[in-house]
């Protein structure tokens, strides 16, 4: 195996580690173990388990996250770029499960300075595409949180998709990701008339 091959599938199995178990539940030798290497070798790729979080998370992200920038210069904005990125997150939530439980773990016990670094090294540029889709005439400020609204509301509708059935009114097929879409879509839609009319 090449450095580089190595590197990648230590990040890979770091990952799925990390997603199933929690950082503070994996240790940098059950790292090793797992790809078949020495905890040495390890260390010579990443300097301890703080980088080696880092470090996968940043792989993890902007691999998963790279193919919007294609997305949206293919689709054109009057055509349904709101309805792409909405598909393309939706799907990207409900079937990686890596990538998921990564970015709530990350929500919920990543560390200012690590959010920070995430934010800005791999998150930006694809946040910055997210924008594009809100309203250009409103301020910074609107733009910022309509963009935090847009994502937040398909977070939310996947982390509650397994406990839809089961609400009043509830249908199993309220989690597949086309009908969630559609809905979604919609939403966002009349949300962006609606500001657009209030003006």
């Amino acid at each position: 195996m090449e450095p580089t091959d190595t590197r990648t599938a230590i990040l890979e199995v770091a990952a799925r580690l990390y997603a199933d178990l929690g950082y503070s539940a994996v240790s940098m030798r059950d790292v090793a173990k797992e790809i078949g290497v020495t905890p040495a070798n390890l260390y010579h790729h990443f300097k301890g388990k703080e980088d080696l979080i880092r470090e996968t998370l940043a792989h993890v992200f902007a691999q998963k996250t790279a193919p919007l920038a294609d997305i949206f210069t293919r689709t054109a904005a009057s055509s349904g770029q709101l309805e792409v990125f909405v598909d393309f997150f939706l799907r990207l939530l409900l079937e990686d499960r890596v990538f998921f439980r990564l970015l709530v773990r990350e929500l919920l016990d990543g560390g200012g300075s690590r959010l920070r670094e995430l934010a800005h090294s791999v998150l930006e540029s694809p946040f910055s595409l997210v924008s594009s889709l809100a309203d250009q005439q409103g301020s910074e400020d609107q733009r910022f949180l309509t963009t935090v609204s847009m994502i937040g509301i398909i977070l939310g509708h996947v982390q509650l998709a397994a406990l839809l059935p089961y609400l009043p009114g509830g249908r199993p097929d309220y989690g597949d990701p086309s009908i969630l879409g559609q809905h979604i879509s919609a939403v966002l839609r009349r949300a962006f008339h609606d500001a657009e009319k209030e003006k």
